[in-house]
Order: C-alpha cells, then structure tokens, then sequence
C-alpha cells in the first residue's frame, strides 16, 4: 500500500513541475561585473571571504554526516559507469536506500532497472524513480541534482542552473515535502565542498557549454552565504581537471582534508585544517579525491597504476575504523567523465 501511495505522488508531480518554469539567467552585463569584481578580488587565486553576508540558520548538508539515501542516474555511460554503480550497490551501507532515477516513462524500463538492481541489493532498499524529462545529461548526479542544506534543521533543495536543462528540482522538492530555493546562476554540485561549520570550498572555474556559460566566478560570495549556508568561503585556482573542487580536495571531518594538488596544502593549513596529500595518478582527469564516503564506508577510485594502494592507505590512516570499498574508474575518469563522486 506504501508504495502505491509513492507511486501516486511521484505521478501527481509531474504536474507541479511542469508549472514551475526553469530560473531565468542574470542580465550578461551584470554577470560580466560580478565575475570581473571576482576575478580582480581572488585573480583566481585562493581567497578566503566573509563577506556580502547575512546571519541565518542554514547550514550545508556534509557528506560525513549520516544519510539514508544514495542516488545515481540510471545510464552507465556506454558501460564506463556500470562496474561503479553495481560495486556500490552491493556493499551499500544496511541502513541505506538506493534511489536509481531514470528519465524514462516506460514501464518496461523501470521494470528492467528493478530487476537489474534486485539482483545487487535487497528490493525492500531499491526505489526506481521516474523523473520529469527535462534537458539532457542526466548522467552526472553530484552536477545536476539539487543540494541538500538544512534551514532551520527542515530540509530545503537549492536548485541552480545545468546547463543542459535537466532541471528535477522541483519534482524533488514535493517528492521530499522539503522546500527550495532557487537562484539563476549555472552551478554544479561537484564545485561544493562543505564542512558541518559552514566552511565551504569552490574552484574558480569558467567554462562553456552548448546551454551556457558555468562561471563560479561570477557567483557572489551572498548567494552561498544565504542559499549554500556557507559562513566562510575558499575559493581557489583552477589548476588542473574539469575545476571542480570534488577533483582536488575533500573532507573527511570537520577538520581533516585531503587534496592531491601541492599548491593547495599550505593555503588549507592556514584554513585551520590537518591536511593529507593524495597521490597523483598517471593521467589527467583521474584523480583519488573523487571518492565517495557513505557513513562507514569509503569507495575510493582506483586505476590499475602504482599509486593505488597508496592513496587508499593514506586513506586508512585517516579513520582505521572506514570500510574501504576500491573500484577501477579508468574507463569512465581518462575520459575526463568523472568519476565515483561525480555519478552520485
């Protein structure tokens, strides 16, 4: 009976989404001014701000805090992605659930991803989700779904621009009765990095894509104070990758960061934080930052290359009592696709 009733509000969704219209871009001229008064304050080095902002109670959801759910695409991207996503279904942590999204409306599709997945995790922890078909490139989960922050500890979506239109935002919103706020800059989840303080992290990174330009320069430090919950802000330069910070550094509390970028362990020391420098791997894109931590467990990236036992034992080091979970991303990360992190 509880799963008709889900059935139904997923469905009766579909119509409130399709009343919300996508956010409408910034004026050009005044993206050129904030992103010029960015670029001139950080020169897209590292700068720590606190400013432009207002005292509220919103607070970032922190991937070491405890969740029960786990979401990623149903796509596995001309196969690179499927040996990630069936590793992670199979030793998902018992208190879990695993939310597999498809755009398509066919029944026949979701009965095939129910059955795929059932075969990989207990059905009672499965939900296959249909949602709205909006845009395209649903693939990149931590890029195009809404993030989580508390407000006032209720749970509240920030929806941002993707600059390929995938926007399920809203049919999100009403599937979690949580509320959402929305601003019209083009952001991705993968240039988030939080602590449960508010301390946030974001590569100044710009670039072009056929739906628009993703300028995290030209966000200004108001719109992650007062959506993002971000007390302090740390922006760096982009140095290497695709500019997403889920590349380059991560927490694993509060106070202890890894990065695998030199440049940035002085500048995260003098943030306060025990740092610990991951090993780089042979080839451009592939990076042990993008790695997955889900309450006990730890998946972390691996490419068949020397480095690899390293990288997962500085992980070890950090927190002995992590169940670490390795899985080869090499097909989907030299490709400059992402990785373990960017797909959940």
């Amino acid at each position: 009976m509880n799963t008709i009733i889900l059935i139904l509000s997923f469905l009766l969704s579909f119509s409130v989404y399709a009343e919300n219209p996508l956010p409408h871009s910034p004026p050009p001229e005044l993206l050129k001014q904030i992103s010029e008064h960015n670029r001139q304050q950080a020169l897209f080095e590292p700068k720590t701000s606190e400013a432009e902002r207002t005292q509220n109670n919103v607070f970032p959801f922190v991937e070491f805090d405890e969740t029960g759910y786990l979401f990623f695409n149903d796509d596995d991207y001309y196969g690179y992605a499927r040996e990630i996503k069936d590793t992670i279904a199979q030793t998902l942590p018992k208190n879990v659930k695993l939310v597999v999204y498809t755009t398509s409306q066919s029944k026949s599709s979701s009965q095939q991803i129910q059955q795929r997945f059932a075969s990989l995790i207990d059905p009672s922890r499965l939900i296959v989700l249909q949602v709205p078909d909006s845009g395209s490139n649903s693939f990149w989960t931590r890029d195009n779904l809404p993030l989580p922050v508390f407000d006032q500890n209720q749970l509240t979506l920030v929806d941002a621009r993707y600059y390929y239109n995938f926007e399920p935002d809203q049919f999100l919103s009403q599937l979690f009765s949580s509320l959402i706020t929305s601003h019209s800059y083009f952001y991705e989840g993968g240039n988030f990095m939080a602590n449960s303080r508010g301390e946030c992290l974001v590569v100044n990174r710009r670039k072009s894509y056929p739906g628009g330009t993703s300028d995290t320069a030209a966000i200004p430090d108001s719109i992650f104070n007062n959506l993002y919950g971000c007390k302090k802000l740390t922006r760096f330069k982009h140095l290497k990758g695709i500019g997403h910070i889920d590349e380059v550094v991560k927490f694993m509390s509060d106070d202890v960061v890894v990065t695998d970028t030199p440049e940035y362990v002085e500048i995260l020391k003098n943030l306060g934080y025990e740092v610990h420098l991951l090993p780089e791997p042979d080839l451009d894109y592939e990076t042990y930052v993008n790695s997955l931590l889900v309450n006990d467990v730890l998946y972390v990236p691996t490419f068949n290359e020397s480095q690899d036992q390293q990288a997962i034992e500085v992980y070890k080091k950090i927190n002995p009592a992590l169940k670490i979970v390795p899985i080869l991303t090499k097909k989907l990360a030299t490709r400059g696709q992402g990785g373990i992190h960017c797909i959940t």
